[in-house]
């Protein structure tokens, strides 16, 4: 039983760090330490994205924004995206990881974080 209450135990901590992630990210928290650390999971997070091959999308590079696969002309053969249109939207960087996102966007897509208004 022990076990289980320390299984229970660790689930708790990691929903109670995940909500004071968002807390600050939010701009609702601004204890330093706590800032630091999400700072540092949000550069995790990117990493980890870019790892993945989750990447800011480039004009011109072939490869689908949306679902990441190689691509000729103005749609994408694997997901259906008009490339064309994607790039027509309005779009900027993220603040927190560089990464590029539509401009009207309240969270950033690879590292979460929420975007100035």
């Amino acid at each position: 039983m022990t076990g289980e209450k320390e299984k229970l135990k660790i689930h708790k901590l990691v929903e109670m760090g995940k909500r004071a992630h968002m807390l600050v990210r939010e701009g609702q928290m601004g204890d330093p330490e706590l800032i630091t650390l999400s700072d540092q999971l949000t550069w995790l997070d990117a990493e980890t994205n870019a790892h993945m091959g989750r990447r800011a999308p480039v004009r011109g590079d072939g490869i689908c924004p949306q679902c990441n696969m190689g691509f000729e002309g103005s749609y994408c053969g694997g997901c259906g995206l008009n490339i064309d249109e994607f790039f027509s939207r309005p779009i900027s960087t993220c603040e927190k990881c560089g990464f590029v996102v539509n401009a009207d966007d309240a969270y950033c897509g690879v590292c979460g974080s929420k975007r100035r208004a």
